[in-house]
């Protein structure tokens, strides 16, 4: 009887270590699915772009397109896509954008779309940075919006927190990644604190940011539970704020569900915020 009770207090520790070195494996292969390189353009949907390349500032080497508005005076988007896929998947997010008169940046990950590297989320705060730097720079300072679906909501509001944005939009937004994985994982939150190391707390995130803030979440989202995005709005601490719930929305079609409301939510937002800084003239 003593002998088998060492035998399993020696087991215990040993296979936690195992449990935990697998997590570590399999942790980045449940939430990052990269893409090939495009194999489309903006330009087969008839859309004129520039083909971007620039570096993060670890050195990989990242690739976006930028797909500017007909008009000059256009409000500018920073789009940080989702876990699965590249720019190429947002070819009709992108036409519809630029249609409302909207000029944007989209740009793929370390991993993703031809760009260098693995992903991370050390590694994604700082493509979502540099990503951040080359639009301010490439439009001379002018202000930018962020716009994040789903993981990218994430590295949206990661950038929001180091970088001076004109305002935040968070679409099918999770609260964090160790909550998504209590849906699917059978351990306590406390438990999973530990387990999981990729954190991507939107809601720390948001009790820091303090600009205009818009959210986006479809009332029938099958991955990201609708009440995250209603706990992300209630907590985040951003004076200017709206939660705009997508009936019959799920989690990748709310722009289709909304159909033209979707474009116009965007633009107005951003031009309610750019009028008021008009307004509120230098500071």
């Amino acid at each position: 009887m003593r002998k088998n009770v060492i035998t399993v207090l020696i087991m215990i520790p040993v296979l936690a270590v195992l449990f935990s070195l697998a997590m570590r494996w399999l942790e980045p292969r449940l939430i990052y699915f990269p893409g090939p390189p495009p194999s489309r353009t903006p330009a087969d949907a008839g859309m004129r772009f520039e083909d971007v390349q620039f570096p993060a500032r670890d050195g990989h080497t990242l690739r976006g397109w930028w797909l500017p508005a007909p008009e000059s005076d256009a409000p500018v988007m920073l789009y940080f896509h989702g876990n699965a896929g590249t720019r190429e998947d947002r070819l009709e997010i992108l036409q519809g954008m630029v249609a409302a008169g909207i000029s944007v940046f989209i740009f793929d990950y370390r991993g993703y779309g031809g760009s260098s590297g693995r992903p991370s989320e050390a590694g994604l705060k700082l493509d979502g940075e540099a990503a951040f730097d080359w639009v301010k720079k490439h439009t001379r300072g002018g202000p930018v919006f962020l716009l994040g679906h789903s993981l990218g909501a994430a590295v949206a509001a990661q950038t929001a927190l180091t970088r001076k944005s004109a305002g935040l939009i968070l679409e099918s937004a999770f609260t964090s990644v160790p909550e998504m994985a209590r849906r699917t994982l059978p351990f306590p939150q406390a438990v999973l604190r530990i387990l999981v190391k990729t954190k991507f707390n939107n809601r720390a995130a948001l009790k820091q940011y303090k600009g205009p803030l818009l959210i986006l979440h479809g009332d029938m989202d099958e991955v990201v539970p609708f009440w995250m995005g209603g706990a992300l709005f209630e907590e985040a601490i951003s004076v200017e704020k709206r939660f705009q719930v997508i009936a019959g929305g799920h989690h990748n079609d709310i722009f289709f569900v909304a159909g033209a409301d979707y474009w116009r939510w965007l633009r107005e937002f951003a031009v309610r915020v750019l009028d008021a800084r008009k307004s509120a003239g230098p500071k």
